[in-house]
């Protein structure tokens, strides 16, 4: 077993995992939100930015979760994407008017 600094708080810790033990819970449940939001109908165009403040994860551990190969097939942009020129929003039933 190698030392290994934790990706989420920064403490030094032996393991195999990415986190330390204390981490590895907060992950677990921020993972949790993060397929529940995304199994909520998510609108295509929302941003990480828009996620992180929706679910309350850090930009910096959504982009790690992002990063998992759980969530491969997702792909969501760091900001909202511009499409024709103007940037999406949503109308009153959560779909992107264009």
């Amino acid at each position: 077993m190698e030392l290994k600094k934790c990706a989420r708080c920064g403490k030094f810790y032996a393991s195999e995992v990415e986190v330390c033990h204390e981490c590895e819970r907060k992950d677990n449940a921020d993972i949790m939100k993060l397929k529940g939001f995304l199994a909520g109908g998510y609108s295509k165009g929302i941003s990480k930015m828009e996620i992180s403040a929706s679910t309350g994860i850090s930009a910096r551990n959504l982009n790690r979760y992002l990063g998992y190969e759980e969530f491969s097939g997702v792909y969501i942009p760091e900001n909202s994407e511009m499409v024709n020129g103007t940037s999406n929003s949503k109308n009153d039933e959560g779909t992107i008017n264009v």
